[in-house]
Protein backbone atom coordinates (compact mmCIF):
# COMPACT_ATOMS: atom_id res chain seq x y z
CA UNK A 1 0.00 0.00 0.00
CA UNK A 2 1.17 3.46 0.02
CA UNK A 3 0.51 7.36 -0.36
CA UNK A 4 -1.82 8.40 -3.03
CA UNK A 5 -1.19 12.08 -3.75
CA UNK A 6 0.96 15.13 -2.37
CA UNK A 7 4.32 15.50 -1.02
CA UNK A 8 4.39 11.68 0.65
CA UNK A 9 3.17 10.20 -2.91
CA UNK A 10 4.09 6.28 -3.03
CA UNK A 11 5.63 5.96 0.28
CA UNK A 12 4.73 2.82 1.00
CA UNK A 13 2.75 2.13 4.44
CA UNK A 14 3.13 -1.17 6.29
CA UNK A 15 -0.46 -2.75 7.13
CA UNK A 16 -0.79 -4.33 10.53
CA UNK A 17 -1.80 -8.21 10.29
CA UNK A 18 -5.41 -8.48 10.84
CA UNK A 19 -6.19 -5.08 10.03
CA UNK A 20 -8.63 -3.83 7.27
CA UNK A 21 -6.95 -0.70 5.42
CA UNK A 22 -8.69 1.57 3.23
CA UNK A 23 -8.36 0.70 0.01
CA UNK A 24 -6.08 3.46 -1.95
CA UNK A 25 -9.61 3.95 -4.84
CA UNK A 26 -11.61 4.21 -1.63
CA UNK A 27 -8.95 7.21 -0.06
CA UNK A 28 -8.29 8.86 -3.41
CA UNK A 29 -11.91 9.73 -3.29
CA UNK A 30 -12.48 10.45 0.27
CA UNK A 31 -9.62 12.86 -0.30
CA UNK A 32 -11.02 14.29 -3.52
CA UNK A 33 -14.31 15.05 -1.44
CA UNK A 34 -12.74 16.46 1.80
CA UNK A 35 -9.67 18.52 -0.11
CA UNK A 36 -11.34 22.14 0.81
CA UNK A 37 -10.71 21.41 4.27
CA UNK A 38 -6.85 20.09 4.67
CA UNK A 39 -4.91 23.19 3.94
CA UNK A 40 -2.95 23.55 7.46
CA UNK A 41 -5.69 21.21 8.97
CA UNK A 42 -5.66 19.69 12.18
CA UNK A 43 -6.44 16.07 11.62
CA UNK A 44 -7.57 13.45 14.23
CA UNK A 45 -7.61 9.78 12.41
CA UNK A 46 -9.53 7.81 15.50
CA UNK A 47 -8.85 3.96 14.72
CA UNK A 48 -5.39 4.95 13.44
CA UNK A 49 -4.14 1.31 12.21
CA UNK A 50 -1.19 2.01 9.56
CA UNK A 51 -1.95 5.85 9.27
CA UNK A 52 -2.83 5.78 6.21
CA UNK A 53 -5.61 8.00 6.36
CA UNK A 54 -3.79 10.41 8.55
CA UNK A 55 -0.87 10.48 6.46
CA UNK A 56 -2.89 10.55 3.09
CA UNK A 57 -4.33 13.88 5.20
CA UNK A 58 -0.54 15.17 5.82
CA UNK A 59 0.43 14.93 2.85
CA UNK A 60 -2.14 16.62 1.30
CA UNK A 61 -1.41 19.52 3.11
CA UNK A 62 -2.92 19.10 6.42
CA UNK A 63 -0.36 20.78 8.97
CA UNK A 64 -1.20 18.28 12.10
CA UNK A 65 -2.84 15.08 12.54
CA UNK A 66 -3.55 13.31 15.96
CA UNK A 67 -3.67 8.91 15.27
CA UNK A 68 -5.50 7.15 17.95
CA UNK A 69 -4.63 3.46 18.27
CA UNK A 70 -4.46 1.27 20.96
CA UNK A 71 -3.20 -1.74 19.76
CA UNK A 72 0.74 -2.03 20.56
CA UNK A 73 1.51 -3.67 17.98
CA UNK A 74 -0.16 -1.53 15.31
CA UNK A 75 1.46 1.42 17.53
CA UNK A 76 4.88 0.22 16.22
CA UNK A 77 3.79 -0.16 12.52
CA UNK A 78 2.31 3.28 12.81
CA UNK A 79 5.43 4.96 14.22
CA UNK A 80 7.34 3.49 11.59
CA UNK A 81 4.70 4.34 8.78
CA UNK A 82 4.78 8.30 10.63
CA UNK A 83 8.83 8.38 10.28
CA UNK A 84 9.03 6.37 6.90
CA UNK A 85 7.15 9.47 5.07
CA UNK A 86 9.12 11.44 7.31
CA UNK A 87 6.68 13.09 9.24
CA UNK A 88 7.36 12.87 12.65
CA UNK A 89 7.13 16.61 13.48
CA UNK A 90 3.65 16.84 12.14
CA UNK A 91 2.36 13.55 13.89
CA UNK A 92 1.43 12.74 17.67
CA UNK A 93 0.36 8.97 18.43
CA UNK A 94 -1.89 8.72 20.88
CA UNK A 95 -1.64 4.75 22.22
CA UNK A 96 -5.23 5.15 23.71
CA UNK A 97 -9.21 4.05 23.18
CA UNK A 98 -11.10 6.57 20.85
CA UNK A 99 -12.35 7.46 23.84
CA UNK A 100 -9.29 8.06 26.13
CA UNK A 101 -8.06 9.60 22.78
CA UNK A 102 -10.80 12.23 23.01
CA UNK A 103 -10.69 12.98 26.49
CA UNK A 104 -6.81 13.34 26.37
CA UNK A 105 -7.03 15.63 23.44
CA UNK A 106 -9.40 17.79 25.30
CA UNK A 107 -7.66 17.96 28.46
CA UNK A 108 -4.03 18.90 26.38
CA UNK A 109 -2.61 22.36 27.27
CA UNK A 110 -2.38 23.67 23.86
CA UNK A 111 -6.41 24.56 22.82
CA UNK A 112 -7.00 21.82 19.88
CA UNK A 113 -9.91 22.24 17.42
CA UNK A 114 -9.95 20.15 14.92
CA UNK A 115 -10.98 20.82 11.21
CA UNK A 116 -10.96 17.19 10.03
CA UNK A 117 -12.12 13.75 11.90
CA UNK A 118 -11.46 10.80 10.09
CA UNK A 119 -13.45 7.48 11.23
CA UNK A 120 -12.70 4.37 10.25
CA UNK A 121 -13.50 1.99 13.94
CA UNK A 122 -13.87 -2.15 13.37
CA UNK A 123 -16.84 -2.32 11.21
CA UNK A 124 -18.84 -4.73 13.78
CA UNK A 125 -18.44 -1.76 16.71
CA UNK A 126 -21.43 0.65 15.24
CA UNK A 127 -22.02 2.22 18.16
CA UNK A 128 -18.49 3.61 18.02
CA UNK A 129 -19.75 6.10 15.78
CA UNK A 130 -22.21 7.79 17.58
CA UNK A 131 -20.02 7.68 21.06
CA UNK A 132 -17.01 9.72 19.08
CA UNK A 133 -19.25 11.83 17.47
CA UNK A 134 -20.70 12.92 20.38
CA UNK A 135 -17.92 12.96 22.55
CA UNK A 136 -15.76 15.15 20.10
CA UNK A 137 -18.49 17.87 20.45
CA UNK A 138 -19.29 17.55 24.42
CA UNK A 139 -15.10 18.10 24.51
CA UNK A 140 -15.50 20.89 22.31
CA UNK A 141 -12.50 19.76 19.77
CA UNK A 142 -14.95 20.58 16.70
CA UNK A 143 -15.49 24.65 15.38
CA UNK A 144 -18.19 25.66 13.01
CA UNK A 145 -17.62 23.91 9.63
CA UNK A 146 -15.34 20.96 10.92
CA UNK A 147 -15.80 17.59 9.25
CA UNK A 148 -16.17 14.47 10.09
CA UNK A 149 -15.26 11.07 7.63
CA UNK A 150 -17.04 7.91 8.91
CA UNK A 151 -16.00 4.97 6.94
CA UNK A 152 -18.37 2.18 7.35
CA UNK A 153 -20.32 -0.91 5.64
CA UNK A 154 -22.68 0.56 3.53
CA UNK A 155 -25.31 -1.74 5.41
CA UNK A 156 -24.49 -0.19 8.67
CA UNK A 157 -26.62 3.29 7.74
CA UNK A 158 -25.28 5.67 10.15
CA UNK A 159 -27.83 8.07 11.26
CA UNK A 160 -28.46 11.93 9.43
CA UNK A 161 -27.65 13.31 12.43
CA UNK A 162 -25.21 12.83 15.94
CA UNK A 163 -25.76 15.79 17.54
CA UNK A 164 -25.21 19.17 15.81
CA UNK A 165 -23.11 17.27 13.05
CA UNK A 166 -25.38 16.70 10.16
CA UNK A 167 -24.41 14.40 7.48
CA UNK A 168 -24.12 16.35 3.97
CA UNK A 169 -22.66 13.55 1.57
CA UNK A 170 -23.01 10.00 1.62
CA UNK A 171 -21.49 7.60 -1.03
CA UNK A 172 -20.87 3.88 -1.98
CA UNK A 173 -17.62 2.11 -2.87
CA UNK A 174 -18.96 -1.41 -3.63
CA UNK A 175 -19.46 -2.57 0.05
CA UNK A 176 -18.24 0.43 1.77
CA UNK A 177 -19.63 3.34 2.71
CA UNK A 178 -18.14 7.05 3.26
CA UNK A 179 -20.38 9.55 4.73
CA UNK A 180 -19.29 13.22 5.83
CA UNK A 181 -20.68 15.23 8.83
CA UNK A 182 -20.61 18.76 9.02
CA UNK A 183 -20.69 20.98 12.51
Amino acid sequence: MKITSGKYKYRKIEVPRGSRPTTEKVREAVFSMIQPWLPDAAVLDLFAGSGAMGLEALSRGAERCWFCESNRASQNILASNISGCGAGSEAVIIGRDYRAAIAELAGSTETVKLDVVIMDPPYGEISYYETAMMLLQEYGLLDEGSIVVAEHLYDNKLSDTYGELKRFKAKRYGSIGVDVFML
